[in-house]
């Protein structure tokens, strides 16, 4: 008994004294937000001919490596050619093949160093050396940006190239960084000469700017570097700069359809002998061919297109429908966002088709205010887009047809009297007859008959209608804009939040937006240099910048304005 109750305080001190020995990370206590610092590195800062390989990093605490190779930027650029560890508190990188002769090299670790703890990132980390008798010491610095929306792009790659015949979708630079949370960027440790600049969104990380997948920017005129310079501020869009290649041309279900490699902006399909019937199909890339042939198995026709940066393609091809019995797709037909402008008397909006029209039965299509008042439409009201399928309603009337009529007034209240009283023999019950709801009167109403639309493959479409309430003034509001510039060709453009061009003005320096339902807006310019009405994207194998955009920003900076109901905004003051 008295040797058991010693070996049970024996165990019990071992088993204390272990724990108080083992070694774990303290508790408690304020969190470290403290970035990993600098004490010494092998070459020195601005150190003038190293001739090693190795650079080491020392730092005051142990830290941990995040994604280096992505992380950090060497430059001139060495094709991540090197080697990168961490040990303890210090950073070894090992280049694979001996540094050029006579040049200055920079890193950029970025967020590449962290601590071990929290992960803070070491701040603002770069070290330059040379490996010759001189630093070169010249700068970049500007800002990237997305012109349509009018944002900063972060994380954009930024370079520079010497050569005249350098191609930024083939090339890879010599000198690159990258842009900040805010798009700033600054490329330093460069050398005297003439530069060209441009920047991509280079999601593959291969320093290439790949159009079809990439957005990407460049500046027309080339840098000519003998000082610091500073905002070179470079748009950069999605714009697929391949050339236009047609790659099937088959016929499918009824119709012959061409696919190409690109949106289109334009298509032209002509035969010499027949009238030929085409339009977009599911999107620009694909043209759809009708048969509108007799007594014939193919055609030979033209076939021409363009896109947005005046690539053409022109081809001749032979079209041909297949013979076996197909089931036609269904002829769909779409109204679009119509409303009534009731303060001005105005109907508008879309129809969209699946197919191309020939025949419109106007006197099958009207607008109903009530039972007596009826709206019709003619011809002149209509607009079609045949390459779009899309049909766009304009009607103006007399908005005083809207005014309600006022209602009657009431006659004045009449004494009442005394309440008849049920006796035994005559029991106060009445027996009523049900009688059916009246049905509700046809009002404000936009009528699509049976057959008012008939395609190029002889569907006729449904009767539908669109209601359509009339709004008021009280429902809607305006925003006033005033212009101060000297730029002879300009488009005003109202937008809203996904960038769709709600209301647009041109060359018109004091205006306003109207009828416009509650909601946040935007409102851009663009700089129409060439004066054909609409932005145009530019290319770089032309060597054409895209046409500059401004956006409104009020005093904090935002581009939005919100609009209430009922309310007159601005007027908002734009200087370009």
């Amino acid at each position: 008994m008295k040797l058991s109750k010693q070996l049970h305080w024996a165990l019990y001190f071992f088993f204390l004294l272990a724990a108080c020995a083992r070694e774990t990370s303290p508790t408690g206590g304020p969190k470290d937000t403290i970035p990993p610092r600098l004490i010494s590195s092998i070459p020195n800062k601005q150190q003038k001919n190293v001739k090693t390989k190795t650079v080491e990093l020392t730092f005051n605490e142990w830290i941990a490596l995040n994604n280096p190779k992505e992380q950090i930027i060497v430059i001139p650029d060495v094709d991540k050619k090197y080697n990168v560890v961490a040990k303890k508190n210090k950073v070894i990188l090992t280049f694979d093949n001996a540094l050029k002769d006579s040049s200055t090299y920079s890193l950029s670790f970025r967020e590449s160093i962290q601590d071990i703890t929290e992960k803070n990132p070491a701040s603002n980390l770069k070290l330059a050396f040379s490996t010759g008798p001189y630093i070169d010491s010249l700068s970049i610095s500007g800002f990237v940006y997305d012109p349509i929306k009018g944002k900063e792009v972060k994380d954009a790659t930024i370079a520079l190239y010497q050569s005249d015949t350098f191609n930024i979708f083939k090339h890879r630079p010599t000198y690159f960084t990258k842009s900040d949370e805010k798009g700033n960027y600054i490329i330093e440790n460069l050398k005297p000469g003439i530069y060209h600049v441009y920047a991509v969104d280079d999601k593959n990380r291969n320093l290439f700017a790949d159009s079809k997948t990439e957005s990407y920017g460049y500046l027309v005129d080339s840098l000519p570097l003998s000082k610091n310079v500073s905002h070179i501020d470079i748009p950069v869009i999605r714009l697929d700069s391949r050339d236009i290649k047609m790659t099937s041309a088959r016929p499918y279900n009824t119709y012959f359809n061409i696919k190409v490699t690109k949106n289109l902006q334009n298509f032209s399909v002509k035969s010499v002998d027949d009238i030929m019937i085409s339009a977009f199909g599911e999107d620009r890339a694909n043209i759809r061919v009708y048969n509108t042939l007799e007594n014939k198995d193919s055609v030979q026709i033209r076939f021409t297109a363009m896109d947005s940066i005046h690539n053409k393609i022109d081809t001749t091809l032979y079209v041909k429908f297949g013979k076996r019995d197909v089931k036609k797709e269904k002829f769909d037909v779409k109204p679009q966002n119509f409303e009534v402008v009731g303060d001005k008397g105005i109907l508008r909006g879309k129809v969209v088709f699946n197919k191309p029209l020939i025949d419109i039965r106007y006197d099958s299509i009207f607008y109903t205010i009530d039972s007596t008042k009826v709206i019709k439409l003619t011809a002149a009201d209509f607009v079609i887009d045949s390459a779009t399928n899309t049909l766009t309603i304009s009607k103006t009337f007399d908005k005083s047809l809207l005014i309600k009529p006022e209602l009657p007034k009431t006659t004045p209240a009449t004494r009442p009297t005394a309440p008849k009283v049920a006796t035994p023999t005559q029991p106060d019950t009445v027996k009523r007859t049900p009688q059916k709801p009246k049905k509700a009167p046809i009002t404000n109403q936009l009528y699509f008959g049976k057959a008012a639309f008939v395609s190029i493959e002889l569907d006729s479409s449904a009767a539908t209608t669109q209601n359509v309430k009339p709004s008021t003034l009280e429902d809607t509001g305006y925003i006033l804009i005033e212009l101060k510039t000297k730029q002879p060709s300009y488009i005003v453009q109202l937008v809203d939040k996904n960038y769709t061009v709600i209301q647009e003005k041109r060359n018109t320096a004091k205006f306003q937006f109207e009828d416009l339902q509650p909601g946040d807006y935007m409102i851009r310019v663009i700089i129409d240099s060439n004066n054909n009405g609409h932005w145009d994207p530019g290319s770089f194998f032309r060597h054409e910048m895209p046409e500059k955009m401004v956006f409104y920003m009020n005093d904090k900076k935002n581009p939005v304005t919100n609009l209430k109901a009922n309310w007159e905004v601005g007027p908002l003051l734009i200087t370009f």
